[in-house]
């Protein structure tokens, strides 16, 4: 079905992948199915809606649950109508909880911006009062911080890693990534930039393009779906999807949107449809276990994109037709692509681009889950990321790199000593998998990936000894992690507790993987995502 053509000719037009499917007015209406029985939610500007959200947020602000009331203070801007006195009395708020997180830098701009968007002149003293309380707590205060960049120089063509890996075949033929020198455990040795950042929901959390948190967001003037960092506010992309949402239920919207988004991002680089057919045809058919020379240039990351690996059973389900079918005609009716896309056979190659891109995300797609739990929403997934480089690491159960989200950007840090020219290895999955039994975790990696590891850990007898794992498990590290003690407040203990788990994997890098490290291993992950992307913690 995929990239299937009608005859052998080499000329030969793609299959119409909808007509395979009922055709276009049956998808149609499976379009309108999707949204029937849900109620319509307000799009508009409305400044009814800002000054709701805005007193919410007062509510979690005098309960001291900062994080929270700047979400709803976000959200009061998204709806504020432009011009409006919601957008000043926003960003003051906001300001005010910037400075009890002792984010002064934002505070100081949330003030000005308050000042731009015209301030009431009877609130100004209050105003002016916390700038000078950020400024002399500025001066006094040394702030932590988590290191995010890598510890060693960047490798000269492939600046997301650093200079001591490679990318090379492996014994199977495919690729992936070697060590040119020992690395030490606890070391930043990767920091990719997503391809592709999607938020499905809590519009008013995070940077709509790069999912920044608890920094000076922008509402766009237009939408209510979209806030901008300072680095993103002038995005190109954005006035494409601007007001577009797809479905009203969120997680069917956000499947669809980041659809959308991945299509745009590659469209964009191309000035014609026939150049990029020639460009998508030539990068999937071509070697996929290809010794890539640079990841400078700009299409290399789109090249890369296509050749992620996808489900081989790459079927057109009606589930996935109706996505694709409704992704086909949102961007047809993007004037720019529209007019790059008017023939017939150009509109075929566009159905299958669209598939090859569901499949590739599906499939690459990481689902990110680090917002504080609040009382009005739901907390399931809300982001997704796409990363390239994932199809150069292999799975193992037993790991020596781990990878850890900061915003829209893949960190990969050593948890096992690395010797010159061993492999690097990374779990498909971390939280309750590494310290599972192997029945365990062979049952979720078929389940889920249709694979069966064949890792050291899996197929080799010889594993941790008892005496070994004893000794770890009375490692005051080791207990000071797995002995939560509830008096102490959680933000207090992750800094500590990650400072230990590092200590704890330093100290017994040699030993076989076993489930103690696993253990360590688990919560190493998930304070290190969870401090990435809620610094706030770290005071």
């Amino acid at each position: 079905m995929l990239w299937k053509k009608e005859t052998k000719n080499y000329d030969s037009m793609y299959v119409d992948i909808f007509a395979l499917n009922g055709g276009e007015a049956s998808l149609e209406k499976a379009i309108r199915n999707l949204q029937c029985h849900e109620k319509e939610s307000v799009l508009a500007k409305n400044d009814t809606q800002s000054f709701q959200k805005r007193q919410a947020g007062n509510e979690y602000f005098s309960q001291g649950k900062w994080v929270h009331a700047i979400t709803l203070y976000n959200e009061s801007l998204l709806f504020a109508e432009n011009s409006s006195k919601n957008i000043s009395l926003a960003y003051a708020n906001r300001s005010a909880c910037f400075l009890k997180l002792k984010k002064y830098n934002e505070c100081l701009v949330d003030i000005e911006l308050a000042k731009e968007a015209r301030y009431p002149s009877e609130l100004m003293p209050k105003l002016d009062r916390r700038k000078e309380d950020c400024l002399k707590q500025m001066k006094n205060d040394v702030p932590s911080k988590l290191e995010t960049k890598m510890t060693f120089e960047p490798h000269k063509h492939f600046p997301w890693m650093a200079n001591v890996l490679k990318i090379d075949r492996d014994a199977d033929g495919g690729l992936a990534i070697f060590a040119t020198e020992d690395i030490d455990v606890g070391e930043n040795i990767m920091a990719e930039k997503s391809f592709m950042c999607f938020l499905y929901r809590h519009y008013g959390s995070k940077c709509n393009i790069c999912l920044k948190s608890l920094v000076n967001l922008m509402p766009c003037e237009k939408c209510t779906i979209v806030m901008f960092c300072s680095e993103c506010k002038d995005n190109p992309l954005h006035p494409y999807e601007c007001g577009l949402k797809s479905c009203i239920r969120s997680q069917t919207n956000g499947q669809i949107m980041r659809l959308v988004r991945s299509c745009l991002l590659g469209i964009d680089h191309f000035s014609s449809a026939d150049e990029l057919m020639n460009f998508a045809e030539q990068s999937i058919k071509g070697d996929l276990h290809e010794i890539p020379t640079t990841s400078l240039d700009a299409k290399w990351k789109y090249e890369a994109f296509l050749k992620l690996p996808i489900d081989n059973n790459n079927g057109v389900n009606d589930d996935v037709a109706v996505i694709v079918f409704k992704v086909y005609k949102m961007l047809l009716n993007i004037t720019k692509i529209g007019s790059m896309f008017q023939s017939v056979k150009r509109r075929r190659f566009l159905m299958h681009l669209i598939l090859q891109h569901y499949h590739i995300l599906e499939l690459n797609s990481a689902i990110g889950t680090y917002l504080p739990k609040m009382d009005h929403t739901e907390n399931n997934c809300y982001c997704t990321q796409t990363e390239l480089y994932s199809q150069y690491f292999r799975h193992s159960c037993a790991p020596n790199v781990l990878k850890v989200y900061v915003h829209d950007m893949f960190m990969i840090t050593t948890i096992r000593p690395i010797k010159k020219g061993a492999k690097l290895l990374k779990s498909i999955y971390i939280e309750d998998f590494l310290s599972a039994p192997k029945a365990t975790r062979q049952k979720n990696l078929w389940q889920g990936r249709k694979i069966f590891c064949t890792c050291e850990r899996c197929i080799s007898n010889k594993m941790a000894t008892s005496a070994q794992r004893r000794r770890m498990t009375l490692d005051p590290d080791y207990l000071y992690i797995v002995d939560y003690d509830e008096s102490i407040r959680i933000d207090k203990f992750m800094p500590t507790a990650i400072d230990k788990c590092k200590s704890f994997l330093q100290k017994y890098g040699e030993i076989r993987f076993c489930k103690e490290l696993g253990v360590i291993v688990e919560v190493y992950q998930l304070f290190m995502n969870t401090l990435s992307t809620n610094q706030h913690l770290l005071h």
